[in-house]
């Protein structure tokens, strides 16, 4: 899969974002259905576990904090309480996704926040690089 994060490319990735050396998002395609599937961890800014979505299914959603939709050529997840789009995600070509914006924390409180020109968590900013994962996961902070 090819990643697109802000303005950062990176190709032969597994999908699997880990964040501050935690696996906190993954991005696949349906087996049978061909479409875009998230796996995500949710964490405050004290960084406790606040939701989690496995396969575009909720797995638990304290107080319906998040909410979530998706369509075959894209999804959004959403934070109720703040109306900030917390990752969004749309298929951009055969094997290839584009994250294009987001806001998040991760499992220490860090925030995380990407946008089309870059993506920013704890302080440091990450714009315009391209690489290849060689299959593997994309690493974040």
């Amino acid at each position: 899969m090819e990643l697109r994060i802000g303005s950062i490319i990176i190709c032969n990735t597994s999908g699997i974002l880990n964040v501050q050396g935690k696996q906190q998002i993954i991005l696949e395609w349906g087996e049978w259905s061909g479409q875009l599937l998230l796996t995500m961890n949710l964490y405050n800014a004290g960084g406790k576990h606040t939701a989690g979505l496995w396969r575009n299914e909720w797995t638990f959603n304290d107080n319906g904090q998040f909410e979530f939709g998706s369509n075959p050529k894209g999804l959004k997840l959403i934070d109720t309480r703040t109306g900030q789009v917390t990752l969004e995600a749309r298929v951009v070509g055969q094997g290839k996704v584009e994250i294009g914006q987001g806001t998040f924390h991760s499992h220490t409180g860090d925030r995380v926040e990407i946008m089309a020109e870059c993506w920013r968590i704890a302080g440091s900013t990450v714009d315009g690089v391209s690489t290849d994962a060689g299959g593997g996961a994309v690493t974040i902070g």
